[in-house]
Formats: structure tokens, C-alpha cells, sequence
């Protein structure tokens, strides 16, 4: 019997579908305990290490943020830099775990800089904040859960996919078998996200170097696409972030960051 084109196609696409879903050839793993247990030792971990807490100076490039600005009117970028380079911006993470991002007042500016200023400040809290979130999940706990909780782990090909609920979020991660992830997603009823995390590897773990990023809500104005590499300094035999650069969009809008954190002091436990 033959088999007209548009239902052969369809039958195609069906097992080609098949073929390729993420599911298929999926295989329970026998002893998934062990395989996150050795996942949650895997990767480089500040408390393991011994940090309490840490707090630095946080420096903006500002002529990055604003080359868009100095295109279009380079006076007026040269005058911005000139009020926002008197800014000191302090990042410190605390012993449990909470970020926090302080700055300097400046006086005797005009009610329009004031106002620019109050966005500026919003904009790194925001940003600081969002990142700090991101990067704890990574460096500061295993980013797995606990060993003797519910979860379910399958083996795919080269991969492993781990799926479990974290609150009311449902979350998904895909690790090759070096244990390196490199996709996490988690879905509740008001956001979607999705990080694609690298990492180097040390004596001391797998480090978190990088990733990419997207997030979206359910206002639209508010989805971001981001990517961010993360340098790192050894401070008292710890590894704690000296540089980042942020690029990506919100709402559509592009932007692109760097950060420096520097005159850092670290407290062990």
C-alpha cells in the first residue's frame, strides 16, 4: 500500500521526532544516590572551603555603559562620566548567604542628574543582585539536591537529566558524565529560565566561569537574554570574583557591563 506524500511526511516528521527527543533511549540509573552524590563533591565550593563571608569594591566601566551615549553625543557622555566616576559602589555577601550592595551619596547635583543617579543605583542593585543569585547556586552549595531527597535521574546517551522540585519550581538539569552541567531550567507559574553554565576545571572542583542565560515572566517588558563571563583572585587561598562582563537585553533593550571588584576582604569561618 502506498503511502501519499503528505501522510509520508507526516510519518517522517513523527519518527524523526521520536528519534531525536531528549526522552527516547532515556534509561533510569541504577544507583542515582551515588551519582549525585558525587555530583554534589564535584564542583568548587566557597563554604567547603572555609569562606564566611567577603565584601569589595564594585567599579563600573562607564565608558562601556555609555559608548552607545558618546556615539550620539560624546559632550554629554563626557560630563556623565565625569559625575559618575565620583561613585563608590561596595558589594558584600554575608554569612548567610544574603548580597548587598551599598554607594556614596553625592550632593549639589541637579534634579535631573538626581534623578538619572536614583536609575543608575536601581539598575545595579538589579544587576548585582540578579547575578549574586545566579552565581550562589553555583559556588556557594552544590547545585544539586540533597542526596536522600525525592528526585528521578536518567541516563541519555552522553547525558544524564536530572528533574526534581525545588519549592513549588520544578527544575531540570542535564549534566554530561564528567558531571559538568550545562543546562539548568526551572519553570514556576510566574517565570521561565533557562542558564547555560561553564566551568573550569580545578583541583578543588569544577569552577563557574560563565554562562548564558534567558528569562522571561509573564510581562514581557521583562524578558532578558544575558551573558556573562566571570574572572576570578585568589584571595587567602580563596577564589573570589575580580572582574565580570554582562552583556545581553532587557525588554529588548541592549546593554553591556563590566564590573571590578577589588580591596576585597574575606572572613573564614
Amino acid at each position: 500500500m502506498k503511502i501519499a506524500m503528505p501522510a509520508r511526511l507526516g510519518l517522517w516528521v513523527l519518527l524523526s521526532w521520536i528519534a531525536l527527543s531528549p526522552l527516547a533511549g532515556a534509561q533510569a540509573v541504577d544507583n542515582p544516590q551515588a551519582i549525585v552524590r558525587q555530583a554534589r563533591q564535584s564542583y568548587y565550593d566557597l563554604r567547603r572551603e572555609g569562606l564566611s563571608s567577603f565584601q569589595c569594591a564594585v567599579t563600573p566601566d562607564w565608558e562601556l555603559l555609555l559608548q552607545q551615549q558618546r556615539k550620539q553625543d560624546p559632550a554629554s557622555a563626557d560630563a556623565a562620566i565625569k559625575v559618575l566616576s565620583q561613585l563608590r559602589f561596595s558589594a558584600s555577601l554575608a554569612a548567610d548567604g544574603s548580597v548587598k550592595l551599598t554607594h556614596n551619596q553625592l550632593t549639589g547635583q541637579s534634579q535631573q542628574m538626581m534623578d538619572a543617579l536614583s536609575q543608575i543605583y536601581g539598575g545595579m542593585e538589579q544587576m548585582t543582585t540578579g547575578f549574586f543569585d545566579t552565581w550562589k547556586l553555583f559556588v556557594l552549595s552544590p547545585p544539586f539536591p540533597e542526596v536522600e531527597s525525592q528526585y528521578q535521574l536518567q541516563s541519555l546517551g552522553e547525558k544524564y537529566q536530572l528533574s526534581y522540585k525545588d519549592g513549588t519550581a520544578d527544575v531540570v538539569t542535564t549534566m554530561d558524565k564528567s558531571l559538568a552541567i550545562s543546562n539548568l531550567s526551572v519553570t514556576t507559574s510566574d517565570f521561565d529560565s533557562v542558564v547555560r553554565p561553564s566551568f573550569t576545571s580545578t583541583p578543588k572542583g569544577l569552577l563557574f566561569n560563565a554562562y548564558s542565560a534567558t528569562y522571561n515572566s509573564k510581562k514581557p517588558q521583562e524578558a532578558t537574554e544575558l551573558k556573562v563571563a566571570i574572572g576570578y583572585q585568589e584571595i587567602q587561598g580563596l577564589e573570589i570574583i575580580q572582574e565580570l562582563n554582562l552583556s545581553g537585553s532587557y525588554g529588548g533593550s541592549a546593554f553591556a557591563v563590566r564590573l571590578t571588584f577589588s580591596d576585597c576582604q574575606v572572613t573564614k569561618k
